[in-house]
């Protein structure tokens, strides 16, 4: 269960970040404090939060732009509201920055202090004398250079003051920020979104592939059992009573996504049994090998091998002449194998073509839920066996500590 979803983790990003920023007056203040041996002054901490206020209320106001423009692709229309802002922003930037410079102006010292007249720097021994000295009217003689004049008085220089100009570059790089986040998780809520779309669209494919083998596994078996009814139907009688075993499996097992390795191989001792039922004769050697350790904790898709073996027994085996089918199930290095060998009594068929829609179907659901993890080889050796390699990785049950 996802406790916190896209949005609540932006809020959380942006909350630490602007936490950060707002607790970065008082702890300098603090500092300083504790550095100076005096009390925290709450005027200070005021002033460095009434400098910070602007930018936030200009990033509140960027997130309605942001949402309501800039997600639903008005470009244009959002560049135009973000320099809009900016410009607000620098008029009220502007427009504050004079105002404290008049009140500055109107604060300073209309007279000098008498100690030390501008102009004049004392001399040791002789500065009462060059008071006196420099007394005019009964005002000192100002002389040297004048004192710098405070920020905001006089005539404007040309172009933008520099603390306004860093302000405004500071607010561009924060609202560069606040679309950078925004973007970063709208790719992500859109990758979440393709990931379930093709993972859907998995899932409608397998299962249009497992309604497709269902009926072609049950249509060559009930092939298998017409044969045999008018020839020996006890026989056909018990093999009736074995297919019941396999379409439970079919219906139960094959609905799910996964199965144990032992609960597939039994369906394959199953099923070469029902064959050997079939293929009575001394001419037909059928030969089974199947895995006997770790066969609870290997899962792997169900129905993956039954394709093959059909196919084996459908075009390897002959009442005429003598016929082989074997089939050999092992696993090695984290990899399970299939090889099933049979002899050629019909033309076998092409690659990718063999056995109607069996070999047609697992090849593509292999790539389904293999991709380029699988390795199915299907050869021909001297026209007279025919021979499948199927090799998938293994899958482990993780509530526990067994492996191949």
């Amino acid at each position: 269960m996802k406790v916190f979803n896209t949005r609540s983790y932006v809020w959380l990003i942006y909350a630490i970040l602007w936490g950060m920023v707002w607790a970065y007056p008082v702890l300098t203040t603090l500092v300083i404090a504790v550095r100076g041996g005096t009390t925290l002054s709450w005027n200070s901490v005021l002033h460095g939060w009434a400098g910070i206020l602007p930018f936030f209320l200009l990033f509140l106001l960027h997130r309605l732009p942001v949402h309501f423009l800039f997600m639903r692709h008005r470009v244009r229309v959002y560049i135009l509201s973000v320099v809009g802002g900016l410009c607000l922003f620098g008029f009220f930037r502007y427009y504050s920055g004079e105002e404290k410079s008049r009140v500055l102006h109107m604060q300073e010292p209309c007279m000098l202090p008498r100690e030390q007249p501008l102009g004049r720097e004392p001399v040791p021994g002789k500065n009462d004398m060059a008071y006196e000295e420099g007394l005019v009217g009964g005002r000192p003689e100002l002389s040297g250079p004048r004192p710098p004049r405070s920020v905001g008085y006089g005539p404007v220089p040309e172009g933008l003051p520099k603390p306004l100009l860093l302000d405004l570059v500071i607010a561009v790089l924060m609202l560069g920020f606040d679309l950078a986040i925004a973007l970063l998780f709208r790719y992500q809520k859109e990758q979440e979104k393709a990931h379930r779309l093709e993972t859907e669209h998995l899932r409608y494919e397998l299962e249009h592939l497992k309604a497709q083998l269902n009926p072609h596994f049950f249509m060559n078996m009930l092939n298998n059992i017409h044969g045999m009814v008018e020839l020996d139907p006890a026989k056909a009688q018990v093999m009736i009573m074995e297919l019941s075993k396999l379409m439970r499996y079919v219906l139960y097992e094959g609905a799910k996504p996964r199965t144990t390795l032992s609960e597939e191989t039994g369906f394959i001792a199953n099923y070469v049994e029902l064959m050997r039922k079939r293929y009575p004769s001394r001419k037909v050697h059928i030969s089974l090998e199947l895995p006997e350790e770790n066969r609870e904790r290997v899962l792997l898709p169900p129905l993956l091998f039954i394709s093959i073996i059909e196919n084996a027994f459908k075009h390897g085996i002959s009442y005429q002449n003598p016929s082989f089918v074997e089939i050999r199930l092992f696993m090695e290095e984290k990899m399970l194998h299939l090889h099933c060998t049979n002899s050629i009594h019909k033309h076998p068929p092409k690659e990718g073509c063999a056995g109607g829609v069996g070999l047609v179907n697992l090849r593509q659901r292999l790539q389904l839920l293999y991709g380029d993890r699988f390795t199915l080889d299907i050869t021909e050796k001297d026209g007279k066996t025919y021979q499948v390699k199927l090799i998938i990785p293994c899958e482990y049950d993780t509530d526990t500590m067994y492996g191949c």
